[in-house]
């Protein structure tokens, strides 16, 4: 349905001072600089049902007291200072905004909105589900007793809890013993994945049933389009739903919920209404989709975590409708990337193909381990060297391999550092893991980390290209960059600045990083450094190879020769077919020997002029 402008109260591209007007965030507490650091130290989780009815105020309490004096409290501290300077500067930013500038963006808001109606689709039925705790309720089926108690799942951090410690303020994401002051009669038991993957797995195949290529999320939520297997069995959606999970739990014994929605954004936020053990269908109608989301306080909103609920609340954007309200205004301080997703959660705007994970696009592959807190080298290179080991398992598993190779530690205040460098080749081994991140660990000593990870991107997937395929594709971009950017010092910085401020393929996003308690920290990096090896290298390469040249043109220049003759006879008197060399564009022979021999010839020749020449520059 196309609209000129949506059905929406007035809008009002004013805000109130914070100081006159406090916001109240869901725990209760005030977004002022004396409140919010207790906010952010309740975790993303406190949005997880069963939290109902719980003093989160007393909560928050608890956790700031338990914390003080721990790295993670100040490390915390500094990151919400930082914070409130953003925000501070967004509200500054925000009362400059001119009325004209005003005037503008509305026009130009309201054109985005007819585009993305525009993309609106009500024909397809999307379905999210939910285990109910599910490492909690894995566990109560072998230990019934526990039905009863308040009992949580983790090892140092709680990976979930039953809904009787939730009613206490516990919660995913917590320390364990932090959990442990709020609730002290609390159980923990330890992690058994064994179990839970053949639970999960018994879930699949009933989903598999509704709908072939449902999406795998995690272990405990799926995505489904289950349109066909409705039009199919002529059942109505919600009667298709509720059967569905009355057979996953007399199969497993285990409890789901889920949202029933046009859209996977609508269905996510839906599933979550009436947990645990029920459902929320919203008709595939513009109007009832707009009234859903329209009261939603921000940080309910899918993909809204603390930063962006504190900038909103700071421009007084309280709820999904509101963002309509204030469009105009956050038009001129977000980016468009983040516009463009807060335009479409008001809309409830959202993705209805479903397929499997492993058909979506990967961007990165990547493995990480964390541990107490370590500054030896010797048990640096240890633990790099397992992670190593593990990225190679996931590529070889993917078959994949990667031209850019990122480091990620975090230090024992609990700052995260990410690096990220280009690499010769693709590379998908665990010697060249380690190798390369070794090289960018040492650029960080002397340095106390609680955590080590290897992330490979732009990545390339070997069962698609042969090594000469993916060789000469790096090759020719390669050269293309050099003949078009001559090397000097301005351009080798401006070919690693992207590198050393990190690129969002080796950032985790910092609403996710919350999640596992892992915050953002520095990533300035001296780009001078980089420079400096990479000069280095190219030095190098070309005192090494200036000599090879000669071998190489002496030893190649006969079979030179009798390339260029149509067909090649060999001892057997059988001709050879020709094929162009993708470098030159001669032809050459085909035989897989000779033709090597010559693409290696021209590849060496084209790399050595260069690195020639960029020594002398």
């Amino acid at each position: 349905m196309l609209v000129s402008e949506p059905a929406s109260p007035k809008r009002e591209n004013t805000i109130s001072s914070p100081e006159s007007s406090p916001k109240k965030s869901e725990s209760g507490t005030s977004a002022d600089s004396s409140g919010t650091l207790r906010h952010r130290l309740l975790g993303p989780s406190v949005q997880k049902s069963g939290q109902d009815g719980v003093n989160q105020a007393a909560v928050s309490e608890i956790i700031y007291q338990a914390s003080q004096g721990s790295k993670y409290f100040e490390h915390q501290k500094r990151k919400e200072k930082d914070l409130t300077k953003k925000v501070e500067y967004i509200v500054n930013q925000a009362a400059k905004v001119s009325n004209q500038e005003l005037e503008a963006a509305e026009v130009r808001v309201d054109a985005l909105i007819r585009q993305y109606e525009a993309t609106r689709d009500l024909t397809q039925t999307i379905v999210h589900v939910d285990c109910d705790a599910f490492y909690a309720s894995v566990e109560e089926l072998d230990h019934p007793e526990l039905k009863s108690k308040p009992f949580a799942v983790g090892n140092g951090v709680l990976c979930t809890c039953n809904y009787v410690a939730r009613k206490f303020g516990v919660r995913s994401a917590m320390a364990e013993f932090v959990a442990r002051k709020i609730c002290p009669e609390l159980i923990v038991l330890r992690l058994n994945f064994p179990k839970y993957i053949e639970k999960s797995n018994a879930i699949r195949m009933i989903l598999s049933e509704y709908d072939p290529r449902h999406c795998a999320m995690t272990l405990d939520e799926a995505y489904l389009n289950i349109t066909e297997y409705c039009a199919k069995v002529t059942k109505d959606r919600e009667e298709v739903v509720s059967e569905m999970r009355r057979r996953i739990f007399e199969t497993t014994g285990l409890t789901v919920s889920a949202g029933i929605g046009p859209n996977s954004r609508v269905a996510k936020i839906a599933s979550n209404v009436n947990k645990p053990n029920g459902q929320c269908a919203i008709a595939n109608d513009r109007e009832a989709v707009m009234e859903f989301m329209c009261n939603l306080p921000v940080r309910k909103i899918t993909g809204v975590g603390y930063v962006l609920e504190r900038q909103l609340l700071a421009l007084d954007v309280n709820s999904c409708g509101e963002i309509y309200r204030k469009s105009a205004l956050l038009y001129q301080i977000f980016t468009d990337t983040t516009m463009t997703f807060l335009l479409n959660c008001y809309l409830g705007l959202g993705s209805t193909e479903v397929k499997p994970i492993d058909q979506y696009e990967r961007k990165s592959v990547g493995c990480e381990r964390s541990f107490r807190a370590i500054s030896e080298m010797a048990q640096m290179k240890q633990k790099l060297q397992h992670v190593a080991e593990d990225l190679e398992k996931d590529c070889k598993r993917l078959n994949l391999a990667g031209r850019k190779l990122g480091l990620k530690l975090k230090k024992a205040t609990f700052e995260q550092i990410s690096r990220q460098r280009p690499m010769p080749r693709p590379i998908n081994t665990a010697s060249d893991f380690y190798r390369y991140g070794l090289q960018m660990l040492e650029k960080e000593l002397p340095i106390t980390v609680r955590l080590i990870g290897l992330r490979i991107t732009d990545l390339v997937n070997l069962s698609h290209e042969g090594p000469m395929k993916t060789f000469l594709k790096g090759q020719r971009r390669h050269n293309d960059r050099l003949e078009d950017e001559p090397s000097t010092s301005m351009n080798i910085h401006a070919e690693f600045k992207g590198l050393v401020d990190g690129s969002p393929d080796m950032h985790d996003d910092e609403e996710i990083g919350e999640l596992v308690m892992m915050i953002q920290g520095s990533q300035e990096e001296d780009a001078s450094g980089v420079i400096d090896d990479y000069r280095s290298s190219a030095k190098a390469i070309a005192a090494r190879d200036i000599k090879n040249e000669e071998e190489l043109v002496h030893n190649t220049e006969p079979a030179l020769e009798s390339e260029s003759l149509p067909l090649s006879t060999d001892s057997g008197g059988s001709s050879t077919a020709l094929v162009s060399c993708p470098i030159c564009g001669n032809q050459v022979s085909a035989d897989d020997q000779a033709l090597n021999h010559h693409v290696d010839w021209c590849l060496s020749r084209g790399a050595i002029r260069e690195a020639v020449k960029e020594t002398f520059n």
